[in-house]
């Protein structure tokens, strides 16, 4: 038996506690001129896959899981989020007495075009990190490149797909056209010295803001009876819109920064939502303490699909014996207000994003 319910939980906004990433702000006093060179909303998609085991000395190993999935997202909504991201973060920067130099000056410079020409991947490109499927997603006029792994850590690495045909492939391949691998992603190890070589050019520090946006989460468990036939699977889930600290972070490229890079700073735990490292793809990172959680009421979730393996009797028999839990529950999510969803995560951005460049503020 599975007995699954999609329930919604809302929480306001938590105070942003900004924090530098294994860093300090005197790196920047040698110039105020900064450089955008990319805006990366990294949308959750998905979110769950937990399992819960059970066995005991009269009952057979069981087990069930849940997962959270929201595959179809409207374009335009991401791109309208990220661009508005982007507008956002020219207007603080200056706010925090950064003088911006414009896109235009970016995009002509050769030393930009060698980076993007190593580094850049398709816009709305499918993929996945160490929490689940993604969809990356930067700001028009800008191509969109992931930094080189090394910088990140394992976080965002492609290892937890949970949509079919997501990624694929031994190489963890995004399905989208040009976008990147858990190969390539490790391969461009030349671009923190590409960045610097652009920062000289441009006699000025390089900014990237990447933002994570999480989808929510699912959970699963199994009331355990004598013959596996009676278990009872129960499955949850709920969509909840957030920004993950750590990950969610404004990086600093200057042209006095080594060539060779970065690393990922170990020492960081559960305070930012995640065992991995926070991201430090830069010489001058900022991101915050604690995950930020918003609204619930802008979207639905449909009736859950379930599906249990054939016992294991009808395996020992021939029938056909699946991978997976022995009861899986996936909860498909849809934005149902797009505007009151833009609205979140722009304002969620907008707060981070301001008390990060507060540390930086001049």
């Amino acid at each position: 038996m599975f007995m699954a319910a999609g329930f919604s939980h809302a929480d306001a906004p938590s105070t942003v506690n900004a924090v530098m990433t294994d860093s300090v702000a005197t790196d920047l006093a040698a110039s105020r001129r900064v450089a955008i060179t990319n805006v990366m909303v990294s949308f959750q998609v998905s979110a769950g896959g937990d399992k819960t085991n059970t066995s005991g000395m009269f009952a057979a190993k069981t087990d069930a899981s849940s997962t959270l999935q929201m595959p179809e997202i409207d374009a335009k909504l991401m791109a309208d989020i990220t661009d508005d991201i982007h507008a956002q973060l020219k207007a603080d920067l200056a706010a925090s007495g950064f003088e911006v130099i414009p896109e235009s000056t970016v995009l002509a410079s050769p030393a930009y075009q060698k980076m993007i020409a190593a580094a850049g991947i398709s816009n709305f490109s499918k993929f996945a990190n160490m929490n689940g499927d993604v969809i990356l997603v930067g700001a028009s006029g800008l191509k969109p490149y992931l930094p080189y792994n090394a910088e990140t850590g394992k976080f965002g690495m492609p290892t937890k797909s949970l949509i079919n045909g997501w990624v694929s492939g031994f190489t963890k391949k995004s399905s989208t056209e040009g976008g990147p691998s858990s190969i390539s992603v490790g391969e461009i190890y030349a671009l923190p010295g590409l960045e610097v070589d652009l920062a000289k050019e441009l006699n000025a520090s390089l900014v990237k803001a990447t933002y994570v946006v999480t989808l929510g989460s699912a959970k699963a468990s199994v009331d355990r009876f004598s013959s596996t036939s009676h278990n009872k699977y129960t499955g949850s889930a709920f969509a909840q819109v957030g920004l993950m600290a750590g990950q969610s972070r404004i990086a600093f490229r200057t042209p006095g920064a080594s060539s060779k890079g970065e690393s990922a700073p170990g020492g960081y735990t559960a305070n930012f939502g995640s065992s991995a490292s926070p991201a430090k793809d830069g010489n001058v990172v900022m991101s915050f303490r604690e995950s930020l959680a918003g609204g619930t009421d802008f979207f639905s979730i449909a009736t859950p699909e379930t599906k249990a393996k054939p016992s294991l009797l009808g395996a020992a028999l021939g029938a056909s014996f699946g991978t997976g839990a022995d009861a899986q529950a996936t909860f498909t999510a849809s934005i149902a207000d797009p505007v009151a969803y833009r609205t979140e995560v722009v304002s969620m951005v907008k707060m981070a994003q301001r008390n990060m460049l507060a540390l930086v503020k001049q």
